[in-house]
């Protein structure tokens, strides 16, 4: 499925995603994340060994819902499945682009720190196909002047 390119600019504007996955057959569990994309598919980047990655590998189901940074009123809802797994150091690469984009350094160190004297946990990448889309994009509210 084609990816809005209002989406697209929502993410590229540091839009953060409120991500759910099955963690048993009667209980979801959400986390705030932040969101790239790849072509049409969504990328979500975490640290490997955490309750969401065993939640993925037992369940491959995911719901999204982005939230456009400068209009907390428009928003997508994305239903998908995880597709593939990356787990290699282009999920480290990648977390470092992320971080460099919403918080302008590299992921939990300074830009001269390398990945391995940080002793930062290594990461993998969720690639995302989306099967449903409900976009809600929708004009700011404002409030006139009384």
């Amino acid at each position: 499925m084609q990816l809005p390119i209002e989406l697209k600019k929502a993410i590229d504007g540091n839009a953060f995603c409120a991500m759910a996955t099955h963690l048993n057959t009667e209980e979801i569990q959400n986390h705030l994340m932040w969101i790239d994309y790849l072509g049409e598919n969504l990328i979500i980047n975490t640290e490997k060994g955490r309750q969401k990655t065993y939640n993925i590998r037992t369940d491959n189901n995911i719901s999204l819902v982005i939230f456009e940074p400068e209009a907390m009123y428009s928003s997508w809802e994305i239903r998908g499945e995880v597709e593939e797994v990356i787990d290699d150091d282009t999920a480290n690469h990648h977390i470092d682009k992320l971080s460099n984009r919403y918080t302008g350094h590299p992921y939990n160190r300074q830009h001269n720190q390398s990945w391995k004297e940080s002793q930062i946990k290594d990461r993998e990448m969720w690639l995302i196909k989306t099967n449903k889309l409900i976009s809600m994009v929708r004009p700011q509210a404002k409030s006139e002047p009384e």
